[in-house]
């Protein structure tokens, strides 16, 4: 399973995003068929994309107050997730945001 796959079913079953759609737009900021294009094809975040994936789960943290705490902790998983990613396949230890 790629990383893709995995962020997105995390976020997905914590109700943090709806669709592959939603989670192209808003987490990874590109068109809203990205997501099932990368999964189709069994490829990989890009690094600007999981940056940009990184970001916007930092953000949806500090911002959204009313999160509970599955939701949180999906958060929190993702983004040790991506900044393992980045580590072993870029040589990115973190990304200040």
């Amino acid at each position: 399973m790629t990383l893709i796959r995995q962020i997105y079913d995390l976020l997905h079953q914590a109700q943090l995003t709806r669709s592959r759609q939603a989670f192209s737009r808003d987490y990874v900021g590109k068109n809203i068929n990205w997501c099932a294009y990368q999964v189709h094809v069994n490829r990989d975040f890009p690094l600007a994309a999981t940056i940009q994936c990184l970001r916007s789960i930092r953000l949806t943290q500090q911002r959204d107050t009313a999160l509970d705490l599955v939701q949180l902790m999906a958060l929190r998983e993702a983004e040790a997730l991506l900044l393992e990613y980045l580590n072993e396949h870029h040589r990115i230890a973190d990304i200040h945001t």
